[in-house]
């Protein structure tokens, strides 16, 4: 059976789908699942054993309509159908990642699967499916997914552990030796940033504790303010710019992780490595990190989750969020301390 997947971003929704494509290689030993997906991303299907083909995809730059924007997406569409299809699955729910799909062939009787009307946002996504399915919101993404794929291919909901299915050829024993810890302070939403004084109190408790810090970053306004928590400090290190491979071998060779709501976040979770993931402006209960050795810390603020991608609540006196300063330093890094010693 060959079938396509369309999930697009962003790094933790990409990561929340592996998942239900270990139920459906379960339930289908002999399936070959394409995976359309963001560049950006593209790496991490190829992490999942039962993942044939990735086709990546430039959303962002082919809303510039060009010369070679055009044909850049006239290969992808030639790419795209090499193959038929025994069923599409948009994993995603929105009008882009529907519309895109629909450029894929089907094999006669072939379905085009995902989210019923009610059950996502962009609610004319659901006109372009043959076969809607119906999954309850406010449940957390990675279960959402797995019910997509049980109602989709007509198999009984795993009741097992989250599986994510990866294979690394760099993967190490989970006798974790190495006395670094991974500091992921980026993210997209100004709202999900923890204080920057949080993490230099952080960086302070860590190495004082004999560990010591590396840190990532994705752009230069990222590497800036990892450079700024780093400063003045011995044992830590900003990292180089890295591939998400890099990054995942970083993270396996490494004693434990730091995160705020970030895909590199849901990376460790993904790979076994233990962390401790803070959530304010959204909730973990619905996107927190999930799998082995992890814990979702939530702010106890008024408004906290708000979903609102920068705080309403910020003024001259108040830079920060103030959801974060309902936890402190050594809250986060006890919580990890004690998964790690």
């Amino acid at each position: 059976m060959k079938i396509l997947v369309v999930k697009l971003t962003s790094m933790g929704d990409v990561l929340h789908l592996l998942p239900a494509l270990s139920d459906l290689a379960a339930q289908f030993p002999n399936v070959k699942i394409d995976w359309m997906v963001e560049d950006s991303f593209s790496e991490i299907p190829t992490w999942h054993a039962s993942v044939d083909r990735v086709i990546s995809v430039s959303t962002r730059q082919w809303r510039s309509f060009n010369k070679q924007n055009s044909k850049e997406f006239i290969s992808f569409v030639n790419l795209l159908r090499q193959e038929s299809y025994h069923a599409v699955v948009d994993a995603q729910g929105l009008m882009k990642s529907a519309g895109l799909s629909k450029f894929a062939r089907l094999e006669s009787g072939g379905k085009r699967i995902g989210f019923s009307a009610d059950s996502i946002k962009e609610t004319f996504a659901a006109r372009l499916y043959s076969k809607p399915i119906r999954v309850k919101k406010n449940q957390h993404a990675i279960d959402r997914l797995r019910q997509l794929f049980a109602g989709g291919f007509d198999y009984k909901l795993p009741t097992s552990p989250v599986d994510y299915g990866i294979h690394l050829p760099h993967k190490v024993s989970k006798e974790r030796v190495h006395n670094t810890i991974l500091f992921f302070p980026s993210t997209t939403w100004a709202s999900k940033h923890l204080p920057d004084q949080h993490w230099r109190d952080l960086l302070d408790l860590v190495i004082d504790d004999g560990y010591r810090v590396k840190i990532s970053w994705g752009n230069e306004e990222e590497k800036r303010r990892a450079q700024w928590i780093a400063q003045d400090r011995q044992d830590v290190e900003v990292l180089p710019k890295s591939s998400l491979g890099e990054l995942a071998k970083i993270l396996l060779n490494s004693a434990g992780a730091i995160a705020v709501d970030t895909g590199l976040g849901h990376m460790a979770a993904a790979l076994g490595v233990p962390a401790v993931s803070v959530y304010g402006a959204t909730d973990a209960k619905l996107t927190g990190a999930v799998g082995d050795e992890q814990i979702q810390l939530q702010t106890q603020y008024p408004c906290s989750p708000c979903f609102n991608k920068n705080c309403n609540k910020l003024t001259e006196q108040t830079s920060n969020p103030p959801c974060y300063q309902t936890i402190n330093a050594a809250d986060i890094w006890q919580a990890l301390y004690k998964q790690i010693v």
